[in-house]
């Protein structure tokens, strides 16, 4: 049996079995997420999955399942110490909004860069290997990308536009 016939045999007869354990743990979206990364995985490594394969996969559905939890509660924790502290710093109520939309304002590659390091909890040396960069290119980038997020910080919120007219403005 080739490689490929067997990870099809597998999959025909598990995925669903692993989709309902992922659904018990997790929102639909992110069940089938864990269901692709499972079979990412079994495929990869054809080779070490077992003859009966069914306490394989919820095996690694399990540490897949974990990873993304502890993803989504550093996510979460980030997120938390960030309004707090731009709240403190700034003594705004408005902060998560704020730091949102600073965020959003950012490149594509200053966000690349802020969160390898503060989600993805990479080190420097890491993050620079995950995008293929050398270390002190990265480092550059991650210094400006947090000189941008600070500026977008700490500029004043946009006004909204007044539809009183000049003399009901006085």
């Amino acid at each position: 049996m080739t490689a490929g016939t067997r990870f099809e045999a597998i999959y025909n007869a598990h995925a669903a079995e692993v989709h309902r354990y992922a659904l018990r743990r997790l929102d639909r979206s992110r069940a089938e997420d864990v269901v692709a990364e499972v079979f990412v995985i079994a495929w990869r490594r054809i080779e070490d999955v077992p003859a009966e394969p069914r306490g394989w996969l919820l095996g690694v559905a399990r540490r897949v399942v974990a990873n993304a939890r502890r993803a989504e509660q550093r996510r979460a924790s980030l997120e938390e110490r960030l309004a707090v502290n731009l709240t403190v710093a700034e003594g705004r109520t408005d902060s998560p909004h704020r730091l949102a939309d600073a965020l959003l304002a950012l490149s594509e590659t200053d966000r690349e860069a802020l969160t390898l390091i503060a989600w993805d909890g990479l080190s420097q040396r890491e993050a620079a290997q995950a995008l293929g960069v050398r270390e002190g290119t990265f480092a550059v980038r991650l210094f400006r990308a947090r000189r941008r997020l600070q500026r977008s910080l700490t500029a004043p919120p946009p006004t909204t536009k007044s539809t009183a007219t000049p003399q009901e403005a006085r």
